[in-house]
């Protein structure tokens, strides 16, 4: 199976996230008051605290990170995903992990972008095996994104269950590890709201995440 991890990587370094958000921003305000408002919020936000905010975000020599790519009608944009800080949080808040047949979770795996060389396998098990699930990231799918050869493995070894911990859309806001990741993957979220008069996740009808971004 084909991966375009490949592909996504030579584009996401062109995606312009203040052209993305200025041409979402002209789309919610045409489609309702409620949308006007939130664009109007969003606009005053992306001047005041995202203009400076460097894209792609520098990964740190040393942590653990996770690309997750997101493709856009304006192009691919790179999430930025602190594994280790997840590591952390799964360990402060003592989070308990799914049990899962190898069969039911190898659909979160990238087929395309697994090594099967064995010689060319460097083990790191350090974090535990971890799956992402959100609405707006990964079309509701589970995705992998610590762990893929260990399921990859389970499965082909006809293992009875793995143990996988399961995060889904805020859930793992925590570990986003930019700004400007997390104030994309929000402002998604209102979009959608918006466009599709919605008001998931927000805490009143004429609420928004761009009021309420520095609080998560």
């Amino acid at each position: 199976m084909k991966s375009n991890i490949d592909i996504y990587e030579s584009m996401y370094q062109e995606f312009n996230p203040i052209k993305h958000i200025n041409s979402r921003i002209k789309e919610m305000e045409i489609k309702s008051e409620y949308g006007a408002v939130v664009a109007s919020k969003w606009t005053e936000f992306v001047h005041q605290s995202l203009i400076n905010e460097a894209y792609p975000v520098v990964h740190p020599i040393g942590q653990e990170t996770f690309s997750l790519f997101v493709e856009f009608p304006t192009g691919v944009f790179e999430y930025a995903l602190d594994i280790d800080g997840a590591t952390s949080l799964i360990n402060e808040k003592k989070i308990v992990p799914l049990t899962f047949s190898p069969l039911e979770i190898f659909m979160s795996v990238d087929q395309g972008n697994i090594n099967t060389d064995p010689n060319r396998i460097k083990p790191n098990h350090k974090n535990p095996v971890m799956v992402l699930q959100s609405e707006y990231l990964t079309n509701n799918k589970p995705y992998c994104i610590n762990g893929n050869h260990r399921i990859f493995e389970a499965y082909r070894n006809n293992n009875e269950q793995i143990e996988v911990f399961v995060f889904k859309d805020m859930e793992f806001v925590p570990f986003i590890y930019d700004d400007l990741s997390k104030a994309m993957y929000f402002f998604e979220i209102d979009y959608d709201n918006v466009m599709n008069n919605k008001r998931n996740y927000i805490r009143n009808e004429k609420g928004s995440f761009a009021n309420e971004f520095y609080e998560f």
